[in-house]
């Protein structure tokens, strides 16, 4: 493709745009009657990374960008049959597999079932919504829709993945203190958990790239892929 992909551009203003948004839906939510203006703030962050890929993409005016990233919306063609078993079953599986490892370590076997006191975001229908369908398209749109593609000009697949990993925790930092946030729950639940989550990120950010090209890039297969790893990681928080 005969076009110049601008990654630090597209970056830098993602981050800058989410972390703004982010840091101020924190200050809301822990500002007495200003709670209310939490989720508005939010909603600029955790879009940015599409908006500004549509920017980078639109705006560039080549039609090849353009027309690359239409063939890969919502194109179940792309992704290889044999890859439908672990897009839709590595996060149940792997889910259930380290819990009962866990059973090991002392842990009760009331873990495999579903917390009755289960939320997301303050029980919130909107938010839960959000993170498990709309926050994963709009995130991997921009992701593998630009971003992704971007850092792989000149770079290895293998160097292009550990600069994204590192990139998108930075992305999700401020979420850690947002009052009632899935990241805010692992925090007051205990650090262990924040870092985990944190630590997570790398192996998320290589299968997921492993899965994207194996797949002819398709968008979708992550999108699925991102839908289960956000629903299978916060329905069991207690």
């Amino acid at each position: 493709m005969t076009y110049n992909y601008k990654p630090f551009k597209y970056f830098f203003i993602t981050l800058l745009v989410t972390w703004i948004s982010l840091f101020t839906a924190a200050f809301f939510s822990h500002a007495k009657g200003l709670e209310s203006y939490q989720i508005p703030a939010m909603l600029p962050g955790l879009f940015a990374p599409f908006v500004i890929a549509m920017f980078m993409i639109y705006g560039s005016k080549n039609s090849e960008l353009k027309k690359d990233f239409k063939n890969r919306i919502f194109n179940l063609k792309l992704i290889k049959l044999k890859f439908w078993p672990v897009i839709l079953l590595i996060m149940p599986f792997s889910l259930f597999l380290a819990t009962a490892i866990s059973l090991l370590f002392g842990q009760p076997v009331e873990q495999f079932s579903i917390s009755p006191e289960f939320t997301i975001f303050g029980g919130e229908v909107i938010i839960i919504l959000i993170i498990l369908f709309l926050a994963p398209t709009f995130e991997e749109l921009g992701w593998r829709g630009y971003g992704v593609d971007s850092l792989r000009k000149g770079k290895s697949l293998m160097k292009a993945t550990w600069i994204f990993a590192l990139l998108w925790i930075l992305w999700h930092l401020p979420l850690f203190l947002i009052n009632g946030y899935y990241q805010n729950k692992l925090i007051h639940m205990n650090i262990i958990y924040a870092l985990n989550f944190v630590v997570s990120i790398i192996p998320a950010a290589f299968l997921m790239n492993w899965i994207f090209y194996k797949n002819n890039r398709s968008i979708t297969a992550i999108i699925i892929f991102h839908s289960q790893y956000l629903r299978h990681t916060a329905i069991y928080i207690r």
